[in-house]
């Protein structure tokens, strides 16, 4: 599953069933749930295609997580932000626009999008820590 492309159908159940597994012990370091969201995340960067604005890419994933179930906190932008800049830094997304104009749409460039999404694991590893730790505080404030 590390290499496989990532999959923009990750359902609300998988998620539910990972966030079960850390709490009941089971994935102590989050590895499966890190996996998921990764995957489910990267998946939806062809939505983000119509603005450049950071703020807006943002907004748009962190609904999507919570779509998926995890609850509503300010510490979403800590979960969605890893694999934004994951794929800024592969050239997938475009650098940011500035937050005082209107939003700049932009076309995804799809070798690069499965490029970089065979090498989901490479991002999980360099920006995980971030995704994690605000996961844990996310999780350890719904208990």
């Amino acid at each position: 599953m590390g290499g496989d492309p990532p999959s923009g159908t990750v359902r609300r159940e998988t998620v539910d069933a990972a966030v079960l597994a850390w709490r009941s012990g089971e994935d102590p370091d989050f590895s499966r749930l890190l996996e998921v969201l990764w995957r489910a995340l990267y998946g939806r960067i062809p939505a983000l295609t119509g603005s450049r604005r950071k703020e807006d890419q943002h907004r748009l994933l962190e609904d999507h997580l919570a779509e998926l179930g995890l609850p509503r906190s300010p510490d979403l932008q800590y979960v969605a932000g890893p694999v934004l800049w994951y794929a800024r830094e592969k050239g997938v997304i475009p650098p940011a626009q500035a937050g005082g104009t209107g939003p700049e749409a932009w076309a995804l460039d799809e070798r690069k999008y499965e490029a970089a999404g065979a090498t989901l694991a490479e991002g999980r590893t360099v920006y995980g820590d971030w995704m994690r730790d605000a996961l844990r505080t996310i999780l350890s404030e719904q208990q």
